[in-house]
Formats: C-alpha cells, structure tokens, sequence
C-alpha cells in the first residue's frame, strides 16, 4: 500500500501501526512537486492501493496552501491511473462539500472528487479527531495548543463537539478496506466529546482556556492563531456523524470511551449555531 500523508505525528503512528502487520511505503504529499519522486523504483509496479490523507491541519491558512496540495493530489492521481491501482482509502473530513461556504472543507470537497473520478473503488473515511492513547497525541493538538501559555486555547462555544476516533480503531478500519470490497463514504469515529475534554483526555497538557470567537479571529487575522477556516470549523453548525453504518459494513464495533457522551444524546437540546461575525460586547478572553 502507498500511504501518501502531510508527515503528521498523527500519521506517522498510524503508518508505524499498519506497518507491523502491511506491506507498505509512505511518501511526503507536498513533495510530489514532479514525477520523480513517484517514479522511484521502490514504488513501481510493488503496490496498488493508495491510502491518502493530510492531518498537518495547521498548514491550512490561505488559499495557496490548498493549491499546493491540489497540485501534489493531481500528480498523484496521474500516477495511480498510469499504475493501475486499484483501490483507494481516503481520509477526509465530516461535511467536505465542493461548494461549501468554509475553505477548507470547500477544497477536501474537491480532493474528494478528483479521487473519485478516477474511477477507481475508493472508500472515503469521515474522520474528525484522531488520538493515540499510549503516547497521548491527537491530530488536533497543532490547531489549539499555546506553546507560550502551555495551554490550549479554544472559542468560548457550548456545543463544540468532536467526533473521536482511537488510532487503533482507524488502523482496522483501513486494514478491512485494505484487504475487502468496501465503496463509498463512512463516518469513522467511536466517541463524542465536548472539545475540551477530548483536548484534556487524549493529551498530556492539563489546562484549556476559552475565549470569545471574536477575539480569536481577530488573533487568527494577524497571525497569531490557527487559520480563520480552521476556527470556524469549530463555530459552525455540526455535521452530525452516525457509525452504525461503518459498524454494520465493516463488522465491526466502536467501542465508546469513558468521558464521552453518549452517542443517543439529544441534538435538539443542544445549541448548534453558526460562527457569530457580529459585535460581542467584548473582545477580552471571558477565562
């Protein structure tokens, strides 16, 4: 299998936990600037299946950023079709839609449709939040953490929820679309947390402050915090995710975590809203 990914922490311990039980090559995705990386003799003819996806979420901020992984996706595409792959698993984010109002998921919308129209089976994996818990890391660690406060820092919104999944649990997953029949898309996560306690459960920093969405806009406008489409992914209206299909299909069971709420809670007592552009009161953090 080629794993083509952003070199992540994230990923990389998910390439060292398929590489114990698959034969597999992992390749830097913005480094396919040209063929020759490609083209090496290691990858020629050794593999047909490609697992792709891009979990360096702070590499998003402007538009440039996305064309550059377009670029490396459509020199990608170009050479699975020349090599006749015949699968690919791909991860990608709830709500990825071409035409939708936030960048980022405007452009995973995209990649998502260029790896379909190659027509090759393609098995697209819905993942928010991915944690490792023996060496407590998480994929979304880079986007919040405060190197300087040493801790995390995340909008004052009562319903920032995130959909989790254990490396393990996405490691068999992709090992079942490695080795089977699997087509189409599937939301691939075992528990739901507030955002704060997934930032405290699947880490080693022990402390979140949260300010007012505002304020961190206008930090992420100067640069001084993550990207203004990243924040609002976390602001805006939640895509709900059901695992009843993926549990079905793949026969398996995501087995919920302490901490997480239950997954049979009710949305309509929840408050889910759109990112507020207006003027709050203040523009302080509120912790």
């Amino acid at each position: 299998m080629l794993y083509v990914h952003s070199f992540s922490p994230i990923e990389q311990a998910i390439f060292s936990t398929l590489a114990q039980t698959e034969d597999l090559i992992q390749v830097q995705a913005l480094k396919i600037t040209d063929r020759s990386i490609l083209a090496s003799e290691k990858l020629a003819g050794s593999h047909n299946t490609l697992l792709y996806s891009f979990q360096d979420l702070t590499h998003y901020r402007h538009i440039d950023s996305f064309r550059e992984e377009c670029a490396a996706v459509d020199i990608l595409i170009e050479y699975i079709l020349e090599q006749e792959f015949t699968k690919i698993i791909l991860i990608t984010y709830p709500g990825a839609y071409y035409n939708s109002t936030n960048l980022f998921l405007q452009y995973k919308g995209l990649l998502e449709q260029k790896f379909v129209h190659t027509g090759i089976s393609c098995a697209i994996l819905n993942v928010q939040a991915i944690h490792e818990a023996h060496v407590k890391t998480n994929n979304l660690h880079s986007l919040f953490y405060d190197e300087s406060a040493r801790c995390y820092v995340i909008p004052a919104k009562s319903s920032c929820i995130t959909y989790s999944i254990k490396l393990t649990s996405l490691c068999q997953i992709i090992v079942k679309s490695l080795h089977g029949d699997y087509e189409g898309k599937f939301d691939a996560f075992d528990t739901v947390f507030d955002l704060k306690s997934y930032l405290l459960t699947h880490s080693s920093v022990n402390q979140v402050r949260r300010m007012t969405p505002l304020y961190l806009y206008c930090k992420s406008f100067f640069g001084l915090y993550t990207s203004p489409t990243m924040l609002e992914l976390f602001l805006m209206t939640i895509v709900p995710m059901y695992k009843f299909r993926i549990e079905k299909e793949f026969g398996i069971t995501l087995e919920q975590e302490n901490g997480g709420i239950s997954t049979s809670y009710n949305r309509n007592s929840i408050n889910f809203s759109e990112p507020y552009h207006g003027i709050l009161k203040s523009l302080l953090p509120i912790e």
